[in-house]
């Protein structure tokens, strides 16, 4: 007899719709998902009506007939530009709502030195910090929400920017608050090694600076954080000086030479520990190219690691005595950067670093599984 009931039971609970069967939705998480499938919509139509290419072929880089963003920015396939199977979502809710009806986002990003500055010498020069500020990332971006708010026929988004500091801790960002400590001569927002402690000031999004393969605060990104489409993707390159000792002609000869000094800057520097944990990687963070050619030509570091095929001469950016550079080695390594947004059931907690910083500055986050 009980078995019977409990088939009786169980067959019942088959007819059941599947929201019955489960617990509550994730309210809150419903506008987030909105948001991320509200802008890889808007993405795959920039890519389709070929408004993609024409803002990277529009792009002025920051020092001329060195090398042309069409050469080095890559278009990742894994959303195809489908339009069809890429819908806007249907009544908008909660933060997606609100977006649309405040006419605000806010966007996480890392502040570096006006374009008149820095001129070529860091490698994010060459994908958001061109001639006279001309910047691929930020047309993308406004493009994006120009078709959002065209498709829900709203009012313009306007971007609220919203720095965040050394070490970067942009899990948090997304979840909990604004720490860390200001490092940066050229912040925008803060005074120089001033402590950031700004529980529940959150963003929206974090925009193009966090890799899709990467982690932050201890924590995969694609694990801790809803993640769109990959907007824009480059390759990974070894620069050999002239007249090197080592004879590196592949990723493979790199790997096997682990005497050999990575130098490298804030977009590659994770992808050079992970791929080459035997050697010693030096990591510039304002100004990568000019500093890593000054480390090269110093004697402290053998190559330079970035995602540009070719870089600017030395002498175009300021170092002088510089070696000259071999042809590029292609890693076959691509990294690309998403839009990241806030992830569901993701705890940050500060935590203790020895050193000179205030407990706050660094940060670890963790994914709370079975919620």
């Amino acid at each position: 007899m009980s078995k019977y009931i409990l088939l009786k039971l169980c067959s019942l609970t088959l007819l059941l719709p599947m929201g019955q069967i489960h617990a509550t939705p994730d309210r809150i998480g419903i506008g987030y998902d909105q948001l991320v499938d509200a802008f890889d919509a808007a993405w795959v139509r920039i890519v389709n009506s070929g408004e993609y290419r024409r803002i990277i072929q529009n792009f002025s880089e920051p020092i001329s007939e060195v090398v042309d963003a069409s050469d080095y920015i890559v278009n990742q396939s894994d959303c195809l530009p489908n339009p069809d199977v890429t819908p806007f979502p249907n009544r908008p809710r909660g933060r997606f709502a609100k977006i649309l009806t405040s006419g605000e986002i806010r966007r996480g990003y890392v502040a570096g030195a006006p374009w008149f500055i820095s001129a070529g010498a860091s490698t994010s020069d060459w994908f958001n910090n061109g001639m006279l500020g001309s910047n691929i990332l930020d047309d993308i971006l406004k493009e994006i929400l120009r078709i959002i708010a065209e498709h829900y026929e709203t009012g313009t988004i306007e971007v609220v920017s919203v720095e965040i500091p050394f070490p970067f801790n942009t899990t948090s960002a997304l979840q909990d608050g604004i720490f860390g400590t200001n490092l940066n001569a050229f912040s925008e927002a803060y005074e120089m090694l001033e402590f950031i402690n700004q529980p529940g000031v959150t963003v929206d999004f974090i925009d193009q600076f966090n890799a899709k393969g990467g982690e932050s605060e201890n924590l995969r990104r694609l694990k801790g954080r809803r993640a769109t489409c990959t907007i824009v993707s480059a390759g990974q390159f070894i620069h050999i000086p002239i007249g090197s000792s080592f004879s590196i002609e592949s990723i493979d000869d790199l790997r096997a030479h682990p005497d050999v000094r990575i130098c490298t800057g804030n977009l590659s520097t994770q992808t050079a520990n992970q791929y080459f944990p035997e050697n010693t990687v030096i990591t510039k963070r304002q100004f990568d190219i000019k500093e890593c050619y000054e480390a090269i030509r110093d004697g402290d570091a053998d190559v330079f690691f970035n995602s540009l095929p070719i870089n600017p001469p030395p002498e175009s950016i300021g170092v002088f005595n510089a070696p000259r550079f071999k042809p590029s080695v292609d890693t076959k390594i691509v990294a690309g950067t998403p839009y990241w947004f806030k992830g569901k059931a993701v705890q940050c907690n500060a935590v203790l670093v020895p050193g000179p910083f205030e407990f706050g500055t660094f940060r670890e986050c963790a994914k709370k599984y079975g919620i």
